[in-house]
């Protein structure tokens, strides 16, 4: 079983977009592994900060608060890649509270299932999020954080 943590900069993006660079490229907090030929990505942001029409697109609704995690699963060229076998999990916490479970919801936009859930949380405050994903007997592990500030 393949088990890969890898942390980037927001700069790094994928050669073809995904949804995920559309609605978080200001964000400094993407993370992105990879298993077989399956490339995970998460991406998490202050939801009160979203552009009104990002978060319609995606159904939330900034005023809310809250942070957003955003998962992808797309093969490596950025295409989609069926979910048929794919388990999610995930957990966030505000530090230095413990790891809650995080419920994530497929949502379709533009042809591709991506992956949401918000945690509600009140600024000032640091949202860690860790990710297991498993698609075709391949496991990546993704961990990212995102910082809530007043407005």
């Amino acid at each position: 079983m393949l088990s890969l943590l890898m942390t980037t900069g927001g700069c790094s993006r994928p050669a073809t977009p995904a949804p995920a660079d559309g609605v978080l490229a200001t964000s400094a907090n993407l993370v992105r592994a990879r298993a077989d030929d399956a490339v995970f990505q998460a991406s998490a942001m202050d939801v009160s900060r979203l552009d009104p029409a990002i978060a319609a697109r995606y159904g939330l609704n900034p005023g809310r608060g809250g942070a957003l995690l955003l998962v992808t699963l797309r093969d490596a060229n950025g295409d989609a890649l069926a979910p048929d076998d794919l388990v999610l999990t995930a957990t966030a916490s505000v530090l230095p509270d413990p790891p809650r479970a995080l419920t994530l919801q497929p949502i379709r936009v533009d042809g591709l299932t991506d992956y949401i859930g918000v945690f509600a949380a009140r600024a000032p405050a640091s949202v860690q999020f860790h990710v297991s994903a498993t698609s075709h007997g391949r496991r990546a592990e993704l961990d990212t954080s995102a910082q809530l500030y007043p407005p």
